[in-house]
């Protein structure tokens, strides 16, 4: 079809935008796919095949910025806090809507905090986001904004019923612990109570930030949907109130940077403590995402000219 050939065409062109180098610097932490492990191929029939063909319609009507290189055009979280808020739009400056909330108060500690930590762990920055991720609406503070439970990454752990006016303790308690690799998990799930693991095998995150750019907002959909059915096939998908462990978690989050190379996805899996952020993600390569990367014990990446930043962080 024709915008099979137009992406084959500005996928040929963007690979080659990636360096021997930085091709090298990506396989530090991922094993690359190479052509013979059919990363160029997309296995999808029915309902799955139907979502791929409208989206790569829609999203070829967006201006997307195909010139410039990815890798390194973002930033690898040292701990990135993804507060729940259950919707898939926020206000331009998403953490900050509320100043009693909890994602304010995290974003305002990673602020202040950034050069305290700037040569402590593995990664450059302290992110707050926030994030489609279900919320407890039967609880009033959590209604409120002043109190969230917080998932805590690359440490896969949860932040249970964290009140606003505590963030700030917590936090200067909990992530010198974890950057310096102080404490284990296991003692840290004993000597405070309010933590637990989270069990999934992996984290997506789609931007979705439509107030930010109408970008965002279109593509999002489609890519979940995708996503969605894919994981479906392979037992793995985990919808809000599914709480088996071992599945993966499809999300919305706020603005990332970089609207101009939507779609942006940051995957995070559990098992190789990897962080993979992917630009330019368009629905006819998520199934390759899905086969390759999210479902094999030991992931492989397909497109890697697609990689904005790649971490793989300290086992923990």
């Amino acid at each position: 079809m024709a915008f099979l050939n137009i992406f084959k065409q500005k996928s040929g062109d963007e690979a080659s935008q990636l360096t021997t180098k930085g091709r090298k610097e990506i396989s530090q932490s991922i094993k690359i796919c190479s052509g013979d492990d059919g990363a160029d191929q997309h296995d999808c029939t029915g309902d799955c095949k139907i979502e791929i063909d409208e989206g790569e319609q829609a999203f070829a009507k967006l201006k997307i910025e195909h010139e410039t290189p990815l890798l390194n055009s973002s930033k690898t979280p040292k701990i990135h806090f993804v507060v729940p808020t259950s919707q898939v739009d926020w206000q331009h400056d998403a953490c900050l809507e509320d100043p009693g909330s909890v994602q304010y108060k995290i974003s305002q500690w990673c602020n202040s905090n950034s050069d305290k930590y700037s040569n402590v762990g593995t990664g450059k920055t302290l992110n707050c986001a926030v994030s489609s991720l279900p919320k407890d609406i039967m609880d009033i503070q959590v209604m409120r904004g002043t109190k969230n439970n917080v998932l805590v990454l690359p440490y896969f752990i949860w932040l249970n019923g964290l009140k606003s006016d505590n963030v700030a303790e917590t936090l200067d308690d909990l992530v010198p612990a974890l950057l310096n690799n102080t404490v284990s998990r296991e003692k840290l799930l004993e000597t405070r109570p309010n933590i637990s693991v989270a069990r999934e095998r992996a984290f997506v995150f789609i931007c979705s930030h439509t107030t930010r750019d109408k970008r965002c907002g279109i593509t999002a959909p489609y890519l979940k949907r995708v996503f969605d059915g894919k994981l479906q096939e392979h037992g793995l998908y985990r919808d809000n109130s599914d709480y088996r462990p071992d599945g993966v978690k499809i999300a919305f989050v706020n603005h990332v940077g970089g609207h101009k190379f939507a779609a942006n996805v940051q995957i995070y899996l559990q098992n190789s403590n990897t962080l993979i952020w992917l630009g330019r993600v368009t629905p006819v390569i998520v199934p390759s995402i899905v086969e390759h990367l999210i479902v094999p014990e030991e992931p492989m990446l397909p497109f890697p000219e697609k990689v904005r930043c790649i971490k793989k962080y300290q086992s923990w």
